[in-house]
């Protein structure tokens, strides 16, 4: 009969296990008694480990400390002190200018913490998104990361609510407004056009159904009128709202519009079957934040100071 101890096992309450196994949340670590070149913490718990320090950032990184002549351990080269005010912003990954999306004035280290929802996305597009600090009136560096941006449904949204739906044409037919008049005269072979307005843009023709999903979010159940009726009002006042809207297809097309010509509710197969038409009107530049600000479509924050010209 063999007896073991119970250090056999690394069970002795001087030992050092080489995980954690059962620890409190952890909310201070402290450094002392040597030199240190490099400190990383993840939360990732099932990482490999190796003599070699995992130089890049991902979800599950907590912070990376490599002590350059400084303490600081996040993903960017700045003080929070020295920033006045923090930017997100916005490119497409194949162009250069940058859209700002939201800004923050800081005061506080928890004035970082930033949640936004961008409506202007355009589906099938990989975008750039960027937190940029303002230190004495300039921008730092660009803190980068990359969104690959996918939709399965024509989406619709306002400053206060957004409505998608899959069962549509996803057409969106649309005709160029160039408003001008052609005057014929008298001794002339050809007209005279005449063009006294700048105005150029699109009236867009939108087809789609709106019905209340099921629990699995994937189906529709025409059988419950009571609930089909609510739902399908409730879609015809959010589009007659008289707000600036956003428009968004599958494919990639993407408008700011007003509804000038409201829905008409009509039944396509069979009475519960409804179809929703109305027509929209182009009224601003997509890539404008300017536009998207006076449309209450980005935030309240990026005034005019902040608009790229």
């Amino acid at each position: 009969m063999i007896f073991l101890s119970k250090e056999m096992f690394c069970a002795d309450v001087m030992s050092v296990p080489c995980t954690p196994t059962d620890l409190d949340t952890i909310t201070k670590i402290e450094l002392s008694g040597g030199w240190y070149d490099d400190l990383r913490v993840t939360q990732n718990v099932t990482e490999e480990l190796s003599s070699e320090i995992n130089p890049y950032w991902d979800w599950d990184t907590i912070l990376h400390a490599k002590f350059n002549g400084n303490t600081s351990a996040g993903n960017v080269d700045w003080n929070y002190q020295e920033v006045s005010h923090l930017l997100i912003k916005r490119k497409n990954t194949d162009e250069f200018q940058w859209i700002t999306l939201d800004v923050r004035k800081v005061s506080s280290i928890e004035d970082f913490n930033m949640k936004n929802i961008d409506l202007t996305a355009v589906p099938n597009c990989e975008y750039q998104y960027a937190a940029v600090p303002i230190m004495q009136g300039m921008e730092g560096f660009y803190f980068q990361d990359s969104v690959f941006v996918r939709s399965h449904s024509l989406m619709i949204a306002d400053r206060d609510e957004v409505w998608c739906t899959n069962i549509t044409d996803n057409f969106l037919d649309n005709t160029s407004v160039v408003p001008n008049s052609v005057i014929t005269t008298m001794y002339d072979q050809y007209p005279t056009i005449v063009s006294n307005s700048a105005a150029n843009y699109e009236e867009i023709t939108v087809n789609a159904q709106f019905f209340p999903l099921n629990e699995d979010m994937c189906s529709v159940d025409l059988q419950d009128d009571k609930q089909r009726i609510a739902y399908n009002r409730r879609a015809k006042l959010f589009l007659r709202n008289g707000k600036p809207k956003i428009l968004k297809s599958i494919d990639g097309s993407v408008y700011l519009v007003y509804i000038h010509r409201p829905p008409s509710d009509t039944a396509t197969d069979n009475y519960q079957n409804r179809k929703l038409s109305f027509g929209a009107v182009e009224i601003g530049n997509i890539n404008s934040e300017e536009d998207l600000w006076e449309a209450g479509l980005i935030s309240e924050s990026v005034t005019e100071e902040w608009w790229n010209r």
